[in-house]
Parts: structure tokens; C-alpha cells; sequence
């Protein structure tokens, strides 16, 4: 789009941004900026020292211009002239620095942490993508079951621990004789393989550093 003199805009905004960031100043800067350049002199547009709006408008006024900024705009295709009129000003802007192509990432499986077994966090150490309590909300909002044991277990940190059935502790492998034994019921009692997240046995396990014994209770399997 161009307007009615042939200026045709670098950068069109979208009006949306404005309130909730609260930059009003923003639109006040431009209508001076324009001012100034119609009339050839420099006026201030900061919020300490700044030029009278009424001033401001009288001098748009007197240029030609809408008094508040606007002017007529023609669709650049078509030669058609726009309906609405648009809000034009002229402002310091400068790109920032951040692209799409240096922060895309996407992992299938990779490192993870030594003590928790979950994947690493940034995109620098090829981490995984941080699936929060508000994304397990929405799955859970949609009744979307498997698909949130398949986030946060199976591609997280799952892992099998043998727990006693009459104790419910966890038990150990032992190595000379290649079985699981439960550290208080000795080698005779039965243990059974449950999956569960490597975070929650390493926080069962923390627990019992600090005397205090958490059981599991373990039922028929269904």
C-alpha cells in the first residue's frame, strides 16, 4: 500500500500491540516525528520535555495533514483506495536480533541428566523440549491418557525397580548371586519389577537418607 503522495511504509504495525504493552508514547513520538519533519524542526517527543499535543496538531493542521495522524491509503495491487484510514507516523526503529533459524530445535532421543535420567535442558547440549504443568493440563483437559504417560514417562526417565511384596522396600541386584534381594526381609522374600519415574525412586531413595521409610504397596496386577 501507498498513500495519496506515493509513500509507501517500511514497516506496517499491528494496532493490537499497543494497549496491552501500554506504549503509548509510541504513537505520540510518531505524530511528532511527523510534525517536525513537515515543519522542519526539531521538536522533543520524550515524556520529560515534550511538545504540546495541540501544538503538535496544529501543525499537521497547517501541512495538509490529519490532526491526528491518519491518512488515506491506495491497495498497491488493485488501485484501489483503502476504506479505513490509517494511522502513519515516522519512527527510529531498529531489528532485533533474534531469528527463527538460530533457535529452532527438535530432539528424538539424546544425553540425559546423571542424576535424575532426564533429558537436558538447551538447545546448545541438543536438550529435550520442557513439557510443563500447563501442557499437562491441556492433555489432561482432553482425557488424552496415553499420550501423557507416553511425555512424561516413557520418553522421559522411566526405569524398573524391584520392590518387595511383603515389605514394599526397594531391593538391590546382587551381584554374586544375580538376583534382586530386599535389604530388610533378606535373599528368600519375593520381589516384583515396577515401572516408575527414575525422579520418584531417586526421591524414595532420598527419603530414606533421611530415616524415613517410604513402602510401597503393590497390588494385583489388573
Amino acid at each position: 500500500p501507498f498513500t495519496e503522495s506515493g509513500i509507501v511504509p517500511d514497516a506496517l504495525l499491528n494496532p493490537h500491540a499497543i494497549p496491552s504493552r501500554m506504549t503509548v508514547g509510541h504513537f505520540l513520538e510518531s505524530m511528532t516525528s511527523k510534525a517536525a519533519a513537515a515543519e522542519g524542526k526539531i521538536l522533543s517527543g520524550t515524556p520529560f520535555i515534550h511538545t504540546p499535543v495541540e501544538e503538535v496538531r496544529k501543525l499537521l493542521i497547517k501541512h495538509g495533514f490529519h490532526p491526528a495522524g491518519h491518512e488515506v491509503m491506495i491497495n498497491g495491487i488493485t488501485g484501489e483506495v483503502m476504506e479505513t484510514e490509517i494511522f502513519i507516523g515516522m519512527v527510529y526503529y531498529q531489528r532485533l536480533h533474534h531469528m527463527v533459524k538460530d533457535k529452532i530445535h527438535a530432539r528424538a532421543r539424546g544425553q540425559v541428566q546423571l542424576l535424575t535420567h532426564q533429558p537436558t535442558a538447551g538447545r546448545a547440549r541438543g536438550g529435550g523440549l520442557r513439557f510443563g504443568e500447563m501442557e499437562r493440563d491441556c492433555l489432561v483437559g482432553h482425557g488424552a491418557a496415553r499420550l501423557l504417560l507416553d511425555r512424561l514417562l516413557e520418553k522421559s526417565d522411566k526405569t524398573v525397580v524391584y520392590i518387595c511384596e511383603t515389605c514394599g522396600h526397594i531391593g538391590y541386584l546382587d551381584a554374586r548371586r544375580r538376583q534382586y534381594v530386599c535389604p530388610i526381609c533378606g535373599p528368600n522374600a519375593k520381589l516384583s519389577a515396577v515401572s516408575m519415574s527414575y525422579a520418584f525412586k531417586l526421591l524414595l531413595q532420598e527419603l530414606t537418607s533421611m530415616c524415613i521409610l517410604p513402602r510401597i504397596k503393590l497390588k494385583e496386577r489388573v
